[in-house]
């Protein structure tokens, strides 16, 4: 289910990025869509993102809330990116988690769940996955190098009265080999836990940066070295090390041996057992994608037919006409076929792609690769 249906934004971004300019947004603000519409009806949202829920009870809705219209989540249930998406991108969004328990959280630098599965004795001895709204069992198992939390992968962000939490999983040779790294950062950003929350979150490969209501929070660098963990059996590469400050620079604290997925980030919105709403997601991938986020990048239209036949060129002078020939020995020539200039398509109303593309030939591939892809039936 994870793999077989890949998401355009993911097959833009690899093919785009190695071009000399290139840029892929998606932009959802749901005020297109009446409360009570299947979310999976959401073209942008569905061609992104996948829902999981663990309960019956959990549940994905569109719902009226702040004059708008925006998503609920509720139960054990998340939403994380297809695929991976590789860096540079950002990611942002408006989020109400109405607490602060640290069971509500925005992931980046994930894993794919279901790769890595563990036999859990304090579980029922079942073989446990390790979803983002998962716990991760390490205490209750023996572990000694930390304590539990949810998620199995990644950098976890989550929001406090009095400012915000990040929390980057990392590998432990006991328990079932998931702990964390906690930071909680005190500042002044603005937070109202029962009203919505700017959160943006860069990634440049090298270095993530957490922005609150339009304030750096935090950063972690990331080493260039990566790790794999022998006893995980997937063959899953991390970054081996990140080193994490607060956003006027003051050192926090450094983490070994991270589970921080190294080869892209699958980003995720998670809630284990409660209630939140998100809206105005944004994921800008590709050059120029930070610079789009903070309002000093603006992408050019892609260029049409009509462009290249308006570029200045030398004029061409027609030949003189001259009397057909008539004594039947020659070939027979006609005028070129009228064609239809070729006309860009309309707008997606608040729903935005932009794709900027370096060359004609990107363009082409791009299109037969979407033709092909394959889209999960509802």
């Amino acid at each position: 289910m994870k793999k077989s249906r890949f998401c355009i934004v993911f097959l833009l971004c690899a093919a785009l990025c190695v071009t000399a300019s290139s840029l892929n947004v998606m932009k959802e603000d749901f005020d297109s869509y009446f409360a009570g519409t299947d979310p999976l009806e959401v073209e942008e949202l569905y061609g992104y993102f996948e829902w999981h829920n663990a309960t019956n009870e959990s549940s994905l809705e569109l719902v009226e809330d702040n004059g708008g219209t925006a998503l609920k989540l509720a139960g054990y249930s998340e939403l994380y990116t297809i695929d991976y998406i590789p860096a540079e991108y950002v990611f942002s969004l408006r989020i109400k988690p109405k607490k602060d328990n640290g069971m509500i959280n925005v992931f980046v630098r994930g894993d794919m769940p279901g790769g890595l599965v563990k036999q859990n004795p304090r579980n029922a001895g079942i073989m446990q996955s390790f979803y983002y709204f998962e716990w991760d069992w390490y205490a209750e198992n023996g572990g000694s190098h930390g304590g539990s939390s949810t998620g199995g992968s990644g950098l976890a962000i989550s929001l406090t009265k009095n400012g915000f939490t990040m929390r980057i999983k990392k590998y432990a040779p006991d328990s079932l080999t998931i702990t964390s790294s906690v930071f909680n950062v005190k500042a002044d950003l603005d937070i109202d836990l029962n009203a919505y929350n700017d959160v943006k979150i860069t990634d440049t490969g090298k270095r993530i940066d957490v922005f609150i209501n339009g304030m750096l929070g935090g950063f972690v660098e990331l080493s260039d070295e990566s790790t794999v963990y022998e006893s995980d059996g997937t063959n899953t590469a991390y970054y081996k090390k990140a080193t994490v400050y607060d956003g006027d620079g003051k050192l926090l604290g450094e983490v070994e041996d991270t589970r921080l997925h190294y080869n892209g980030s699958q980003i995720a919105v998670a809630g284990r057992n409660e209630t939140f709403y998100a809206d105005d997601i944004c994921i800008a991938c590709g050059e120029h994608a930070i610079e789009y986020s903070n309002g000093e990048y603006t992408p050019e239209p892609p260029q049409t037919a009509t462009d290249t036949e308006n570029r200045d060129t030398d004029p061409v002078t027609a030949p003189e006409e001259t009397d057909p020939v008539t004594d039947g020995t020659s070939d027979e020539t006609t005028e070129p076929a009228d064609t239809e200039e070729a006309k860009p398509s309309g707008g997606a109303g608040k729903k935005t792609k932009i794709i900027i593309i370096a060359a004609a030939v990107d363009a082409v591939i791009i299109a037969a690769m979407a033709v092909f892809i394959p889209k999960k039936k509802k």
